[in-house]
């Protein structure tokens, strides 16, 4: 009994899961406690051919995109800009971005980028919007 539970309450949240958007490529993602309430989350994310990501923003103090290698892109300027390794970006507080028409189109291009973002605690570090 607790074997079926366990596969059904995992169903469920997989199933939940397959209808929010999300980004592709996470490698590892680590969460860091700091003073004042806030947290720090870290992630590492590969892709290749991946396009624009779907529209949200972050209620983070900002964050921090750096590219390990490969190259991405980034409005965050109000242009788009290609970022190369060792080029990194930030996106200030609530920019909703994603999903842009405009996007420039990268082909096969490859990434592998670092994200830092400072949170508050108990919040969300990235909203979806429709």
């Amino acid at each position: 009994m607790r074997l079926f539970l366990t596969f059904f309450v995992t169903f469920l949240i997989s199933a939940h899961d397959h209808d929010q958007p999300k980004f592709e490529g996470l490698l590892s993602s680590d969460v860091f406690n700091l003073d004042g309430g806030m947290e720090l989350y870290v992630e590492k994310r590969a892709t290749c051919n991946a396009g624009t990501t779907p529209k949200h923003f972050h209620p983070a103090a900002g964050t921090l995109v750096y590219v390990l290698d490969g190259v991405s892109q980034s409005k965050s300027t109000g242009e788009w800009k290609n970022y190369a390794k060792g080029e990194y970006w930030y996106e200030r507080t609530d920019w909703v971005h994603g999903g842009e028409d405009d996007a420039p189109d990268l082909g096969d291009a490859c990434t592998e980028l670092l994200v830092i973002r400072v949170v508050d605690e108990g919040k969300k570090h990235t909203v979806f919007v429709e």
